[in-house]
């Protein structure tokens, strides 16, 4: 039996789901059953405020900015041209309702594709260049939330650091 007929592997699915727990689009409900379809310590609604706060609000950011370019200190426009041409190779189509490109959440379904689509390399490239610094920095900053750092150190695990 191939790997089409089997459906899709199990890290690809978990990859879509953080994409949905990072994406700013997803209501709540989604933010909840992305939660529990990655197995998450406690509950969405628990650590809501604290989620928001952390990951989404902000001025001129919030402090653990989901745009990857933000809290690696990168050139933007550099980060979203990589992420794009990761896309492209992979037959990735924007929608109307899109994040930027070096956004955490469009990444991780970059990310997932790669793994779905067995591309090693880029998988490496990926997680090397932006996703394991991005969850590094992240950890350092949420030390201090025992719930969030959780839900980093999750991410960690799926992204293979």
């Amino acid at each position: 039996m191939n790997a089409a007929a089997s459906g899709p592997k199990t890290s690809t699915l978990r990859l879509l789901a953080w994409g949905r727990l990072w994406s700013p689009l997803a209501g709540d409900d989604e933010h909840a059953e992305a939660w529990h379809a990655l197995d998450l310590p406690g509950d969405f609604t628990t650590v809501r405020i604290a989620y928001w706060n952390a990951f989404h609000v902000g001025n001129p950011q919030p402090p653990v900015t989901l745009l990857l370019h933000g809290l690696l200190g990168r050139d933007g426009a550099a980060v979203r041209e990589d992420l794009m041409r990761a896309a492209n190779y992979l037959g990735l189509e924007g929608s109307e309702h899109r994040l930027p490109p070096d956004h955490l959440a469009p990444a991780c379904e970059v990310f997932a594709l790669a793994i779905e689509r067995e591309e090693p390399a880029l998988v490496a490239g990926l997680r090397e260049r932006y996703l394991a610094p991005w969850a590094v920095q992240a950890a350092e900053r949420l030390a201090d939330e025992a719930e969030l750092l959780a839900l980093v150190q999750h991410f960690m695990t799926d992204i293979g650091v």
